[in-house]
């Protein structure tokens, strides 16, 4: 399969906006070059340099560019047809003044290009005892680690993201013995695939988008997991049934505040809901929602301007 990349060219000052859209718009992972992430990178290591090239610091600026990638198919491309008309929104915006030209480019990008320029950047990622591997990477765990393989396919999540990682070791710091778990908006099946790995007895994914399922079915053959999870297209009304134990949703701040209007039905007595994919700027507008939804807020984990919320039925 090919894909389409959009770039999508701002400034730092864009950078929250821009994120929050295009998770808004269900775009599961996306690559940003900030030159602030530049300037941090000098300013930790150059106290032990004694010289960087002045040349190179000239070509920094204060633009910013997002890398957007979806499958070249019906449903890829409706999504980047959405991200073109949020970002249209987002120029009407009195902000819009801050964020630059908001300019969007896209093109063709064949699958064989776009995995090995992901193989340059994605490297085996520790949360607690659990490793996130890149399936094309050899690496032998250590005493106590747990190993999960993965490939990605597309941007569906990697355990780079601050969400995700959030996640994954608030499961880590659950008793999931014996128990099954639901995850809401699965992308690459990460957070399920774990939540096996860590000790649940078997994981029910879903997401809208198929593509992302698909993904998910194979991360789990990956790991052996064939017959313990199960993942479906669709959203939470239409495709789960039962109640969980566990509740795991790392999709966006206004699909989790919708979410929680249905939440009992999926989520057992005394059961567990982790949420995330949560920008700090919504901190307690989510803290607010999830308590007015009956549940008691365990723990409120953050990284880098992103929050996970840990709460209990």
């Amino acid at each position: 399969m090919n894909y389409k990349q959009m770039n999508i060219e701002t400034l730092s000052a864009a950078q929250e906006a821009v994120s929050n859209l295009l998770i808004a718009a269900g775009v599961g992972g996306f690559e940003v070059i900030d030159p602030k992430d530049f300037q941090e990178f000098l300013d930790t290591v150059t106290p032990h340099w004694d010289y960087v090239d002045e040349e190179l610091l000239k070509r920094q600026s204060d633009r910013t560019l997002f890398k957007v990638y979806a499958a070249d198919n019906e449903q890829g491309l409706a999504m980047l047809k959405d991200i073109e008309e949020r970002i249209e929104e987002l120029r009407k915006t009195p902000e819009a003044a801050l964020y630059g030209t908001l300019e969007i480019t896209v093109s063709d990008l064949p699958e064989e290009d776009w995995q090995s320029g992901w193989k340059q950047y994605y490297k085996p990622i520790h949360v607690d005892r659990l490793v996130v591997v890149p399936m094309w990477e050899d690496y032998k765990a250590e005493a106590g680690e747990t190993i999960m393989r993965i490939d990605p396919g597309m941007a569906f999540g990697t355990g780079a993201h601050e969400t995700t990682r959030l996640c994954l070791k608030a499961l880590t710091q659950v008793d999931l013995a014996g128990k099954t778990l639901l995850d809401v908006g699965c992308g690459s099946g990460i957070l399920s695939i774990g939540g096996v790995l860590l000790g649940a007895e078997s994981a029910f994914g879903c997401d809208i988008d198929q593509l992302a399922v698909e993904v998910a079915k194979r991360n789990a053959a990956l790991n052996g997991l064939e017959n313990k999870t199960v993942y479906a297209a669709g959203d939470l009304l239409t495709v789960v049934d039962g109640q969980y134990p566990i509740v795991v949703a790392n999709i966006v701040a206004d699909v989790i505040l919708t979410l929680l209007k249905d939440l009992h039905r999926v989520l057992l007595p005394d059961g567990l809901f982790i949420a995330s994919g949560i920008i700090d700027t919504r901190k307690d507008e989510l803290l607010e929602g999830i308590k007015a939804a009956g549940l008691t807020v365990l723990s409120v984990e953050e990284e880098r301007g992103w929050v996970a919320i840990t709460s209990r039925r």
